[in-house]
This record gives structure tokens, C-alpha cells and sequence, in this order.
């Protein structure tokens, strides 16, 4: 972070006042050393450094106290910009954010379904590069890439290992061809992992540190954050209730998993379209079985809120009502009024601004083994 930066402890140190920071939006230096215990005039020091790097801006003024100015710094929005991508069964969708974590730019294109691997590759690839050309014509620094990918993935080679919904989405190292076709430093995570990461930094959930995100979009899946830090179980495919089997009959060979009975490609739907209908009978089963779903997240996490994200579960939808009503009937009694159900905020280019975020930690990463 600059030549009188020497340790890698240091390094660190400036990491993590830039995340706090670019959470607050803005913060005073002695919020920073309180926040983070580390001493007042090491934060001073260490925030001069990056105000001198143009990483950090100073507004107004400030009071003096004891030599050092009293005004909050905050990032500097134009010190570069960060591509976000997600891609789903239906959709690719494309991001951009200024340095402080605002969405200046987005794009969005139907994915066509194919059987075969190569062809689907090259829609992904050639997205990402038509995005790229406008968005490089648009802001002089890109200094990354963060991908949302759906399925099972392996996050720490950047694989999509495979992916129900999408056939063709098998052993793609996703993260390597988008590198190596960018020249941009990239990463690769779960696509409803970072959808939760988007809502924690500024969604529903940015006052929480205990909640479920549980997204219904082209399949179902999960983001979990437990006492303040995202959970990514100890293979790293936590969060896949998309394949928890729903029972039909007395034969379980009949079950079937959770995301091939109330997604939107299982009930044939597409919520974005301005004609979007669904019937009542279906409606009510849907959200039948995800608010029993509900009440057994809450009995096995006891968070202090589950959000839900997707077209079909807003509060204007009709899978709504049952979904509250079965959830409030069947979960534990003491949880009821305890573990709140709320919307999530941040609309349906969420993963894709979450994929910017898990850019921003994979440049300024806060261990020093992470990517």
C-alpha cells in the first residue's frame, strides 16, 4: 500500500480500515481506531498514507484535534472500478462499481439453454467481452473481476462443477477462461453467497451479524451468516437448499428436490416479464412448501432474520401469504415473533454487485493467505 508500508501485518491493517470504512461510507479516524483497536495515531498515519495513494478522500474541513483533522475520510470513488457477473439458468447479468461500492453501470442478456458445453461457454464469454468493450470506453481503471457462478462450484479453483438447471454447466474452470480472455485479476463464488454479501454490505440485512438469505430465482439457494462472518461449510458448499427433498408419497424414489418444485424454471414462470402470471392453486402450494422450509431453517439456525430474494417471493407476489402463514404455523413456537422474514432490497442485479464486493475482498484481502 505504498512505500512506507513494510509489513505484511501493515498491509493488513490498511485492508481492513478500507473495508470498514467502505461499509460506514464514511468514517473518522477515531471511529477507525476504536472499531478496529488499533491506536489513534497509527490510524492517522496509516489513513494519510492511503489520502496520499488516492485510495481515501477527505470532505471538508474538519475540527483540529491535537494536530490531526477531525473530518471523516471515505474511499474515493474514482480511484477505479470493479466488474460484477452473474449468471444464472436464464440470465447473465454485468456490473460495474465505482471504488466505494456504487453502481454506476449494468447490463443484463437471456441465457439460451444448450446441451452443449462449448456453446455455452462461448455465450458466457462472449457477454463478458461485449460488456468489457463498452465498459472499458466508459472508465479509465478496471482493476478487477468477480464472478457469480451458479450451481455446485469449487470457489478456491474458480469451477463450476456442475449445475442441475444447466446441464452443459459441467467442470467449467469459469474463473480461469474469463481471466485469461480479460487480462483482469478475477475470482469465483457461489452466486447466492455473494446475493447475501451484497444485502449484508448495504441490503436488508446491513445491521444484522446472525441471518439466512434464502433466494428463489432460477433454483433455490442459500447464503448464511453466522456471529458476523459469512459461512461457507467445511467443503465450501454450504447454502444448497435447492437439493433438500421435498416428499411425494410413501416412495422416495418420488421425492424430489426443493428447486425442481418451486423455482421459477420448475413452475415455468419468468418474473420479469410484464405478463408474469401464475395460478392460485400453484401459487398457495409454492409457498406452502418453502414457509415449511422456513421453520426448519429458523429450528436448525435460530437467526435473528431470514431474507428472501427472488422475483416470486416479494411481498407482492401471491407465494407471499402462504409462505408467512405456514412458516408462523409450523415453526418453533418460541421463534415465531423472534426471527423476522423480510424482502431483500437490491432487486435482481444483487449477485452481480455481490460479485464486485468478493472483488474488492479478493484485492484487499483482510488474511494473509486469501486470494
Amino acid at each position: 500500500m505504498g512505500a512506507t508500508i513494510t509489513s505484511d501485518n501493515e498491509h493488513l491493517k490498511c485492508h481492513r480500515l478500507l473495508h470498514l470504512i467502505r461499509r460506514e461510507g464514511q468514517a473518522s479516524r477515531l471511529q477507525c481506531a476504536r472499531s478496529l483497536h488499533i491506536s489513534n495515531s497509527r490510524v492517522c498515519d496509516l489513513i494519510q498514507q492511503m489520502l496520499d495513494r488516492k485510495l481515501l478522500v477527505e470532505d471538508g474541513d474538519g475540527t483540529e484535534r491535537r494536530g490531526r483533522k477531525g473530518s471523516p475520510v471515505r474511499l474515493n470513488p474514482d480511484h477505479g472500478h470493479l466488474v460484477g457477473f452473474d449468471m444464472e439458468a436464464k440470465r447473465l447479468r454485468l456490473v460495474v462499481t465505482d471504488f466505494a461500492g456504487t453502481t454506476v453501470w449494468q447490463a443484463h442478456k437471456r441465457l439460451f439453454p444448450s446441451k452443449d458445453r462449448r456453446r455455452l461457454i462461448e455465450q458466457i464469454l462472449g457477454f463478458i467481452d461485449k460488456g468489457l468493450k463498452e465498459i472499458r470506453n466508459r472508465y479509465r481503471q478496471v482493476l478487477g473481476l468477480g464472478m457469480a457462478a451458479n450451481g455446485v462450484i469449487d470457489a478456491r479453483r474458480g469451477v463450476i462443477l456442475h449445475y442441475d438447471l444447466v446441464p452443459a454447466a459441467r467442470d467449467i474452470p469459469l474463473r480461469d477462461l474469463v481471466a485469461g480472455r480479460t487480462n483482469l485479476p478475477c475470482c469465483m463464488d457461489n452466486n447466492i453467497r455473494v446475493l447475501t454479501l451484497a444485502e449484508w454490505m448495504n441490503g436488508a440485512a446491513q445491521h444484522l451479524h446472525s441471518f439466512i438469505c434464502l433466494a428463489v430465482r432460477s433454483g433455490v439457494g442459500a447464503g448464511i451468516v453466522t456471529n458476523g462472518k459469512l459461512h461457507v461449510g467445511s467443503h465450501g458448499f454450504a447454502g444448497e437448499p435447492g437439493y433438500a427433498p421435498v416428499t411425494f408419497g410413501r416412495d422416495w424414489r418420488q421425492w424430489k428436490p426443493l428447486q425442481n418444485v418451486v423455482s421459477e424454471s420448475a413452475l415455468g414462470v419468468d418474473v420479469e416479464a410484464s405478463d408474469f402470471k401464475i395460478s392460485e392453486g400453484t401459487a398457495r402450494r409454492a409457498g406452502e412448501l418453502l414457509g415449511a422450509h422456513l421453520a426448519t431453517l429458523a429450528a436448525v439456525l435460530d437467526p435473528q432474520a431470514i431474507l428472501l430474494a427472488g422475483g416470486l417471493v416479494r411481498p407482492d407476489r401471491p407465494l407471499w401469504d402462504p409462505m408467512i402463514r405456514v412458516f408462523r404455523q409450523m415453526v418453533v413456537p418460541e421463534l415465531v415473533d423472534r426471527v423476522q422474514i423480510l424482502p431483500a432490497r437490491l432487486g435482481p442485479f444483487a449477485a452481480a454487485i455481490g460479485a464486485a464486493h468478493r472483488c474488492f475482498e479478493m484485492l484487499y484481502p483482510l488474511e494473509p493467505d486469501s486470494e
